[in-house]
């Protein structure tokens, strides 16, 4: 039974079909990561592309050129405060030294593979090689974002290019790329051109929430011999990405992002640097029709609020959105049990409310709040709450 949800005020919205781009903000901030170790000072020149921090597992590099002039103790992720050091921008995008593309990227071979994505830091959870099945999500986590909707529109020949290598070089026996009929441009794009790669089929599900929550969309989707032999899930972000760093062993130092919500001129997808505050952002990029809002990042159903606009946008950045709060009131309960109906973990949000139900399970993806005639904040009892 599918008990998702459907968002329909979701699909009425328009949104400028240009990427929009935002590369040159005046600094950026590259936070310090404990153990890892600064490879430059203060007051040094630094190149787009070189390496900042030196770490055991991964490094990080810079995502401008410019010059370096100070640590700055007031910049925050996710609300919580980080050192970062700062970085001046001369404007110039300079690098030391352009490297030769890969010609085929399914020449190369399983170790350099794993070796470029991790150097980069590609991905969360490394590309299990042992693992039978691919899966690829073009379905966004929020149905108010639009970043792979983008991605898929604009880089189709370059993501199938990436899945199909991934396919020749992990050898994958079987490969799903998930979308939804929400979107028929998105559609159109992949039929058009999946003919060519006959290992990877294309899955068209329901526009519903929250199928982008990977959970969700692997207990659709894949049987339990499927399961028992393992899978890879990626994103269109992850694959593009992938591309990226296998064609030109060069860091990933931008990524897309939504800007929207009521508060706003018109919805857009912007490309942006790792590192730029979220506050930048708006002052250079976004036209407010009224200045009584919230600034939620990472979706509108389950996004955070967030207190200060000296966040900076990081490689989990998918969204801001600027909505006026909703100022309604919370209700009694009329136990209607849609809560526990559009639960995707089967969880009944009204026990933990009580303090008596088992919250180990939850997703965290708002769908108990957000259908409750009530208005019962379920989120705040499952720690999901950031007003």
């Amino acid at each position: 039974m599918n008990n998702n949800l459907e968002v329909v005020q979701a699909k009425n919205i328009n949104v400028d079909r240009n990427i929009n781009l935002f590369y040159n903000p005046d600094n950026i901030y590259i936070p310090l990561i404990k153990g890892m170790k600064l490879t430059k000072s203060e007051d040094l020149s630094v190149l787009k592309d070189e390496l900042l921090l030196k770490g055991k597992e991964y490094d990080i590099y810079s995502p401008i050129s410019g010059v370096i002039k100070r640590l700055d103790d007031d910049i925050y992720i996710d609300n919580e405060p980080v050192k970062a050091m700062v970085i001046e921008n001369n404007f110039k995008e300079e690098v030391k030294k352009k490297k030769y593309a890969t010609k085929y990227i399914d020449d190369l071979k399983v170790e350099k593979v794993l070796d470029l994505i991790n150097k980069y830091n590609v991905l969360d959870i490394p590309i299990n090689p042992l693992a039978k099945t691919l899966v690829i999500s073009g379905i966004e986590v929020d149905p108010f974002e639009r970043n792979n909707t983008f991605i898929i529109n604009n880089y189709s020949s370059k993501i199938l290019e990436t899945v199909d290598a991934l396919i020749n070089i992990f050898h994958f026996e079987k490969t799903y790329f998930c979308v939804t009929n929400g979107d028929s441009e998105v559609v159109y794009n992949l039929t058009s051109n999946i003919g060519t790669y006959p290992n990877v089929k294309l899955k068209v599900l329901d526009d519903s929430y929250p199928l982008g929550y990977e959970s969700v969309l692997i207990s659709r989707l894949l049987t339990k011999k499927e399961l028992k032999w393992k899978y890879n899930y990626l994103t269109c972000e992850d694959v593009l990405n992938i591309y990226k760093v296998l064609k030109k062993d060069q860091p990933v130092n931008e990524k897309l992002i939504t800007i929207g919500g009521n508060c706003i001129e018109e919805y857009k997808v912007i490309s942006v640097k790792y590192g730029t505050k979220i506050g930048d952002i708006i002052k250079n990029n976004i036209e407010i029709t009224n200045d009584k809002y919230l600034v939620v990042e990472n979706g509108l159903i389950n996004g955070i609020v967030l207190s200060e606009l000296n966040n900076i946008v990081t490689r989990n950045t998918r969204s801001i959105f600027l909505n006026t709060k909703d100022t309604r009131k919370e209700k009694k309960c009329i136990n209607c049990g849609l809560c526990m109906f559009k639960c995707p973990a089967g969880l009944n949000p009204k026990l933990i409310k009580s303090g008596k139900g088992d919250k180990s399970k939850c997703i965290h993806c708002g769908a108990c709040t957000y259908v409750c005639p009530s208005l019962i904040n379920f989120k705040k009892y499952l720690g999901d709450d950031h007003e």
